[in-house]
């Protein structure tokens, strides 16, 4: 049996992890305004011809999701300040501030269980957005990723009614749905991040196939995997410290909750950063060989290609960035049953773009017209 004292002591130290949680949260807040910044600079400076539909969804998400974090802070201040307040101790007789921070029914913490669930809804919503847009618009491709998001809402959807009204929900239940939301959680960051891992490695391994070659400025296919892939495994480990801690009933999930939902727009915004700056790295283009049509020995046009020009030809061919290489004609072969044909990309950085999507019919067109006057 636990005793009073036992029960004391326990509260402050869940107490003290709430308190540190909730200044680290803000920690994790300000880096993240400071990446949104940054983040909206780049978003602005690509504002122009290659603005596409696509572009303008992810940024209307990005601008909601620091919006929704915003007030999400605000409010948690508030009831950070209250629950420490002399306003507290009055009307709850004495207890510790713990007590009130743990209380689900106030409309304060119900808001931030809310908000928590929201941000990280739209953050499934927009990886999912732009690996359907990655693979060219194939819903079959996404249907496994927006069931599991179907999934999660439904589960948070009552998990979040109960909280609010303890007597619905059986007390079994309840626990068996909070015991897998963060699987669920895993599972759909994992798949839409495979999916989309996948699809720019399979460009990368038909780009080396057709014999390009690294030149010139771009992003790399590979590059851009790191990127998301290490992007992913932010949340990924948050989601996996999570259930643990709240499986273990252990005070630390104060801290990791609370920088949860600064930390998924920061995550947004570091991949746009970090794919712009990538875009600047001078070794991560491919370009197309020079197709010498003189009848000389295959011998010398190696010789001139090792010899005389650093690209692998005696000319240039059209530089076209590793991302997007092939047209449409060339990735027929790839079509799906449930949806538009796979294309493999374009000549320019949209194709795999994952601020932009792919390019429109029309623009694929002139840019393989562009590339075969290159070549």
């Amino acid at each position: 049996m636990v005793s009073r004292n036992d029960t004391a002591n326990n509260d402050r130290v869940e107490q003290y992890y709430a308190l540190l949680g909730f200044w680290l949260g803000g920690l994790v807040y300000g880096l993240y305004c400071i990446l949104f910044v940054l983040c909206v600079k780049i978003m602005v400076q690509k504002r122009g011809s290659h603005w596409t539909w696509s572009a303008r969804v992810l940024s209307a998400v990005t601008y909601l999701m620091f919006i929704l974090t915003t007030v999400y802070m605000g409010i948690d201040a508030s009831r950070v300040l209250y629950a420490f307040s002399p306003e507290w101790t009055e009307d709850s007789n004495g207890q510790l501030p713990i007590y009130y921070l743990r209380e689900h029914t106030s409309s304060r913490n119900f808001a931030i269980i809310i908000l928590t669930a929201v941000l990280v809804w739209l953050g499934d919503v927009l990886a999912i957005f732009r690996c359907f847009i990655i693979w060219d618009k194939n819903w079959c491709i996404v249907l496994a990723p927006i069931a599991l998001l179907s999934l999660s809402v439904v589960n948070a959807a009552i998990v979040t009614m109960a909280l609010r009204h303890p007597e619905v929900v059986p007390p079994r239940f309840f626990q068996l749905l909070i015991n897998i939301i963060f699987p669920i959680n895993i599972a759909q960051i994992c798949l839409t991040t495979g999916l989309i891992a996948f699809k720019i490695w399979y460009q990368y391994r038909v780009s080396r196939a057709a014999g390009l070659r690294m030149h010139g400025r771009g992003v790399g296919l590979l590059t851009i995997i790191r990127i998301v892939v290490e992007s992913a495994m932010i949340f990924t480990v948050q989601q996996v410290v999570l259930g643990v801690v709240v499986y273990m009933r252990s005070p630390l999930y104060h801290i990791f909750n609370s920088m949860l939902s600064p930390s998924i727009g920061g995550i947004f915004a570091l991949i746009t950063i970090r794919v712009d700056e990538a875009k600047k790295d001078p070794t991560s283009q491919f370009t197309v060989p020079h197709i010498d049509t003189s009848p000389r020995p295959r011998s010398g046009i190696a010789d001139d290609a090792d010899l005389n020009d650093p690209a692998g030809g005696r000319n240039q061919g059209s530089a076209v960035t590793e991302e997007p290489i092939f047209s449409r004609s060339i990735a027929s072969s790839g079509h799906h049953d449930c949806g538009p044909p796979m294309s493999l990309g374009s000549s320019t950085n949209e194709g795999v773009d994952l601020e932009k999507g792919t390019q429109d019919s029309e623009d694929r067109a002139q840019d393989d017209i562009l590339i075969a006057k290159g070549t």
